[in-house]
Protein backbone atom coordinates (compact mmCIF):
# COMPACT_ATOMS: atom_id res chain seq x y z
CA UNK A 1 0.00 0.00 0.00
CA UNK A 2 0.81 3.35 -0.10
CA UNK A 3 1.98 6.37 2.11
CA UNK A 4 -1.14 8.67 2.39
CA UNK A 5 0.55 11.80 3.35
CA UNK A 6 3.84 14.08 1.40
CA UNK A 7 7.24 14.28 3.42
CA UNK A 8 10.50 15.30 2.66
CA UNK A 9 13.02 12.63 2.16
CA UNK A 10 10.18 10.49 1.36
CA UNK A 11 11.05 6.81 -0.50
CA UNK A 12 8.34 6.50 -2.58
CA UNK A 13 9.91 6.56 -5.79
CA UNK A 14 13.30 5.20 -4.57
CA UNK A 15 12.12 1.62 -2.81
CA UNK A 16 13.00 0.08 -6.29
CA UNK A 17 16.46 0.57 -5.80
CA UNK A 18 16.70 -1.14 -2.07
CA UNK A 19 13.63 -3.63 -1.85
CA UNK A 20 15.35 -6.74 -3.04
CA UNK A 21 18.22 -6.11 -0.39
CA UNK A 22 15.51 -6.14 2.67
CA UNK A 23 15.94 -9.77 3.99
CA UNK A 24 13.25 -12.27 3.49
CA UNK A 25 12.55 -13.31 6.95
CA UNK A 26 12.71 -11.76 9.74
CA UNK A 27 10.39 -10.74 13.38
CA UNK A 28 9.65 -7.24 13.89
CA UNK A 29 9.94 -4.41 11.14
CA UNK A 30 11.20 -1.45 13.13
CA UNK A 31 11.67 1.89 11.75
CA UNK A 32 13.06 4.93 13.78
CA UNK A 33 13.26 7.41 11.46
CA UNK A 34 9.37 6.77 9.74
CA UNK A 35 8.83 10.15 8.12
CA UNK A 36 5.58 9.29 5.44
CA UNK A 37 6.53 5.23 5.97
CA UNK A 38 6.35 4.57 2.40
CA UNK A 39 8.78 1.52 3.43
CA UNK A 40 6.56 0.53 6.52
CA UNK A 41 3.31 0.57 4.04
CA UNK A 42 5.04 -1.09 1.05
CA UNK A 43 6.45 -4.09 3.19
CA UNK A 44 3.30 -4.27 5.11
CA UNK A 45 4.95 -6.83 7.60
CA UNK A 46 3.00 -8.61 10.08
CA UNK A 47 4.38 -7.15 13.23
CA UNK A 48 6.08 -3.39 13.18
CA UNK A 49 7.72 -0.60 15.77
CA UNK A 50 7.73 3.13 14.15
CA UNK A 51 9.04 5.82 15.49
CA UNK A 52 9.32 9.73 14.70
CA UNK A 53 10.51 12.78 16.53
CA UNK A 54 7.71 14.44 15.34
CA UNK A 55 4.91 14.47 17.54
CA UNK A 56 2.34 15.69 15.37
CA UNK A 57 3.04 13.16 12.74
CA UNK A 58 3.11 10.68 15.39
CA UNK A 59 -0.65 11.80 16.48
CA UNK A 60 -1.79 10.82 13.12
CA UNK A 61 -0.60 7.26 13.47
CA UNK A 62 -1.82 6.82 16.88
CA UNK A 63 -5.36 8.50 16.16
CA UNK A 64 -5.33 6.33 12.54
CA UNK A 65 -4.57 3.31 14.98
CA UNK A 66 -6.87 4.86 17.75
CA UNK A 67 -9.41 6.74 17.12
CA UNK A 68 -10.30 5.61 12.99
CA UNK A 69 -14.16 6.23 13.32
CA UNK A 70 -14.06 9.91 14.67
CA UNK A 71 -10.96 10.62 12.71
CA UNK A 72 -12.63 9.67 9.17
CA UNK A 73 -15.72 11.60 10.49
CA UNK A 74 -13.74 14.95 10.75
CA UNK A 75 -11.69 13.77 7.56
CA UNK A 76 -15.26 13.81 6.01
CA UNK A 77 -16.11 16.63 7.46
CA UNK A 78 -13.79 18.78 6.59
CA UNK A 79 -13.56 17.12 3.19
CA UNK A 80 -17.28 18.19 2.55
CA UNK A 81 -16.78 21.81 3.42
CA UNK A 82 -13.56 22.50 1.40
CA UNK A 83 -15.24 21.19 -1.82
CA UNK A 84 -18.40 23.42 -1.23
CA UNK A 85 -16.19 26.32 -0.65
CA UNK A 86 -14.37 25.66 -4.12
CA UNK A 87 -17.75 25.24 -5.61
CA UNK A 88 -18.87 28.45 -4.74
CA UNK A 89 -15.72 30.41 -5.28
CA UNK A 90 -15.43 28.86 -8.70
CA UNK A 91 -19.05 29.68 -9.45
CA UNK A 92 -18.56 33.30 -8.09
CA UNK A 93 -15.56 33.61 -10.22
CA UNK A 94 -16.51 32.85 -13.88
CA UNK A 95 -19.49 35.64 -13.24
CA UNK A 96 -17.25 38.22 -11.82
CA UNK A 97 -15.28 40.84 -13.57
CA UNK A 98 -11.63 40.29 -15.16
CA UNK A 99 -10.13 42.24 -12.21
CA UNK A 100 -13.18 41.66 -9.10
CA UNK A 101 -11.24 40.09 -6.33
CA UNK A 102 -13.38 36.51 -5.48
CA UNK A 103 -12.65 35.50 -1.65
CA UNK A 104 -11.97 31.65 -1.12
CA UNK A 105 -13.37 30.70 2.16
CA UNK A 106 -10.78 27.91 1.75
CA UNK A 107 -7.90 30.77 2.24
CA UNK A 108 -9.62 31.46 5.80
CA UNK A 109 -10.13 28.00 6.63
CA UNK A 110 -6.61 27.07 6.06
CA UNK A 111 -5.82 29.89 8.37
CA UNK A 112 -8.18 29.04 11.37
CA UNK A 113 -7.09 25.62 10.96
CA UNK A 114 -3.19 26.85 10.72
CA UNK A 115 -3.78 28.57 13.71
CA UNK A 116 -5.27 25.44 15.47
CA UNK A 117 -2.32 23.40 14.66
CA UNK A 118 -0.62 26.36 16.76
CA UNK A 119 -2.28 26.33 19.15
CA UNK A 120 -5.02 23.14 19.62
CA UNK A 121 -8.17 23.87 20.73
CA UNK A 122 -9.46 20.21 21.91
CA UNK A 123 -12.30 20.33 19.01
CA UNK A 124 -10.24 18.56 15.81
CA UNK A 125 -7.95 15.68 16.25
CA UNK A 126 -4.12 16.90 16.33
CA UNK A 127 -3.89 14.13 13.33
CA UNK A 128 -6.89 15.52 11.08
CA UNK A 129 -5.29 19.13 11.31
CA UNK A 130 -1.95 17.95 10.45
CA UNK A 131 -3.00 16.02 7.74
CA UNK A 132 -4.85 19.02 6.70
CA UNK A 133 -1.83 21.45 6.70
CA UNK A 134 -0.07 18.65 5.18
CA UNK A 135 -2.22 18.61 2.37
CA UNK A 136 -3.31 22.48 1.35
CA UNK A 137 -0.35 24.07 3.07
CA UNK A 138 2.17 25.73 -0.13
CA UNK A 139 3.88 22.45 -1.28
CA UNK A 140 2.84 20.60 1.72
CA UNK A 141 5.98 22.33 3.50
CA UNK A 142 6.28 22.03 7.09
CA UNK A 143 8.09 25.31 8.58
CA UNK A 144 8.79 27.05 11.61
CA UNK A 145 8.98 30.59 12.60
CA UNK A 146 11.90 31.54 15.25
CA UNK A 147 8.81 31.56 17.36
CA UNK A 148 7.93 28.09 16.71
CA UNK A 149 5.34 28.90 15.13
CA UNK A 150 3.82 27.11 11.27
CA UNK A 151 3.98 29.84 9.19
CA UNK A 152 3.24 28.10 5.13
CA UNK A 153 0.92 30.05 3.81
CA UNK A 154 -2.26 28.30 1.61
CA UNK A 155 -1.68 26.54 -1.38
CA UNK A 156 -4.30 27.56 -3.43
CA UNK A 157 -5.52 23.61 -4.31
CA UNK A 158 -8.68 23.07 -5.54
CA UNK A 159 -9.40 19.59 -4.09
CA UNK A 160 -8.30 18.43 -0.14
CA UNK A 161 -8.49 14.39 -0.82
CA UNK A 162 -9.17 12.39 2.38
CA UNK A 163 -9.13 8.62 0.94
CA UNK A 164 -5.75 8.04 0.69
CA UNK A 165 -6.60 7.57 4.10
CA UNK A 166 -8.04 3.81 4.07
CA UNK A 167 -9.19 1.18 6.08
CA UNK A 168 -6.22 -1.39 4.89
CA UNK A 169 -3.31 1.36 6.68
CA UNK A 170 -5.73 0.94 9.70
CA UNK A 171 -5.37 -2.53 9.88
CA UNK A 172 -1.59 -2.34 9.16
CA UNK A 173 -1.34 0.41 12.12
CA UNK A 174 -2.96 -2.50 14.63
CA UNK A 175 -0.27 -4.62 14.09
CA UNK A 176 2.49 -1.81 15.09
CA UNK A 177 3.75 0.06 18.03
CA UNK A 178 3.99 3.60 17.64
CA UNK A 179 7.06 5.61 19.58
CA UNK A 180 7.55 9.57 19.79
CA UNK A 181 10.88 9.44 21.07
CA UNK A 182 14.81 9.65 20.12
CA UNK A 183 15.81 6.83 17.71
CA UNK A 184 18.19 5.29 19.68
CA UNK A 185 15.43 3.99 22.30
CA UNK A 186 14.29 1.66 19.23
CA UNK A 187 18.06 0.75 18.96
CA UNK A 188 17.79 -0.63 22.40
CA UNK A 189 15.21 -2.44 21.50
CA UNK A 190 15.71 -4.20 18.29
CA UNK A 191 16.58 -8.12 18.79
CA UNK A 192 18.92 -9.78 16.50
CA UNK A 193 15.74 -11.48 14.85
CA UNK A 194 14.48 -8.24 13.90
CA UNK A 195 14.80 -5.55 10.90
CA UNK A 196 15.07 -2.12 10.97
CA UNK A 197 15.43 0.37 8.15
CA UNK A 198 16.86 3.45 8.28
CA UNK A 199 16.13 6.82 6.51
CA UNK A 200 17.89 9.37 8.79
CA UNK A 201 18.01 13.26 8.31
CA UNK A 202 21.09 14.07 5.68
CA UNK A 203 23.94 15.65 5.63
CA UNK A 204 23.46 18.96 4.57
CA UNK A 205 22.17 22.72 5.87
CA UNK A 206 18.61 21.65 5.38
CA UNK A 207 17.66 18.51 6.91
CA UNK A 208 15.13 19.48 10.04
CA UNK A 209 12.53 17.79 8.05
CA UNK A 210 10.08 20.08 9.54
CA UNK A 211 10.94 18.85 13.05
CA UNK A 212 10.89 21.55 15.73
CA UNK A 213 13.36 19.07 17.11
CA UNK A 214 15.85 19.56 14.57
CA UNK A 215 15.92 23.17 14.47
CA UNK A 216 19.65 23.59 14.25
CA UNK A 217 19.28 20.54 11.65
CA UNK A 218 20.69 16.97 12.34
CA UNK A 219 24.62 18.61 12.91
CA UNK A 220 27.47 16.25 12.37
CA UNK A 221 27.28 15.43 15.92
CA UNK A 222 24.25 13.59 15.66
CA UNK A 223 25.64 12.10 12.48
CA UNK A 224 28.45 10.93 14.44
CA UNK A 225 26.02 9.45 17.10
CA UNK A 226 23.85 7.93 14.23
CA UNK A 227 27.36 5.67 12.87
CA UNK A 228 28.66 4.88 16.41
CA UNK A 229 25.17 3.01 17.36
CA UNK A 230 24.68 1.49 14.17
CA UNK A 231 27.57 -0.53 14.58
CA UNK A 232 26.37 -1.43 17.83
CA UNK A 233 22.96 -2.78 16.51
CA UNK A 234 22.48 -6.63 16.81
CA UNK A 235 19.79 -7.02 14.55
CA UNK A 236 19.86 -6.30 10.67
CA UNK A 237 19.83 -3.16 9.42
CA UNK A 238 19.82 -1.21 6.15
CA UNK A 239 19.96 2.81 5.80
CA UNK A 240 19.37 5.02 3.13
CA UNK A 241 21.11 8.62 3.11
CA UNK A 242 22.89 10.70 0.82
CA UNK A 243 26.36 9.92 -0.08
CA UNK A 244 28.62 12.65 1.38
CA UNK A 245 32.23 12.98 2.53
CA UNK A 246 31.63 12.37 6.08
CA UNK A 247 29.13 9.78 5.24
CA UNK A 248 31.58 7.97 3.07
CA UNK A 249 33.81 7.83 5.75
CA UNK A 250 31.10 7.28 8.12
CA UNK A 251 30.27 4.11 6.78
CA UNK A 252 32.94 2.94 4.17
CA UNK A 253 33.00 -0.38 5.77
CA UNK A 254 29.51 -1.08 5.09
CA UNK A 255 28.39 0.19 1.68
CA UNK A 256 26.76 -1.93 -0.42
CA UNK A 257 25.76 0.18 -3.41
CA UNK A 258 24.87 3.87 -3.97
CA UNK A 259 22.06 5.22 -7.07
CA UNK A 260 21.23 8.37 -8.41
CA UNK A 261 18.49 10.40 -6.72
CA UNK A 262 16.80 13.53 -8.93
CA UNK A 263 15.41 16.06 -6.50
CA UNK A 264 12.08 17.20 -8.16
CA UNK A 265 12.28 20.15 -5.98
CA UNK A 266 14.81 22.60 -5.33
CA UNK A 267 13.96 24.89 -2.65
CA UNK A 268 16.20 28.20 -2.22
CA UNK A 269 18.91 25.83 -3.88
CA UNK A 270 19.54 24.80 -0.71
CA UNK A 271 19.26 20.96 -2.29
CA UNK A 272 21.26 19.98 -5.65
CA UNK A 273 19.02 18.99 -8.34
CA UNK A 274 20.82 15.45 -7.98
CA UNK A 275 22.60 13.54 -5.87
CA UNK A 276 23.57 10.27 -5.03
CA UNK A 277 22.12 7.79 -1.92
CA UNK A 278 23.84 5.23 -0.61
CA UNK A 279 22.75 1.75 0.37
CA UNK A 280 24.78 0.89 3.81
CA UNK A 281 23.75 -2.85 5.10
CA UNK A 282 25.48 -4.71 8.53
CA UNK A 283 24.77 -7.48 6.74
CA UNK A 284 25.82 -10.11 4.21
CA UNK A 285 23.31 -9.52 1.44
CA UNK A 286 21.26 -11.95 -0.61
CA UNK A 287 19.04 -10.70 -2.89
CA UNK A 288 15.60 -11.78 -2.58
Amino acid sequence: MKPFIKYRGGKSSEIQHFTNYIPKEFDTYIEPFVGGGAVYFFLEHEKNMINDINPKLMSLYKEIKDCYPELRRQLNLLEDIYRKNQAEYESKKQSAMEEEYIENKNEELFYQLRRVFNDPDGEWLEGVIYYFINKTAYSGMIRYNKKGEYNVPFGRYKNFNTKRITDAHYKLLQNTLLFNTDYSQLFQMANKEDFMFLDPPYDCTFNDYGNLQFENGFDEQEQLRLAEEFKKLECKALMVIAKTDLTNNLYKDYILTEYDKNYAVNIRNRFKNSAKHLIITNYDVKKR
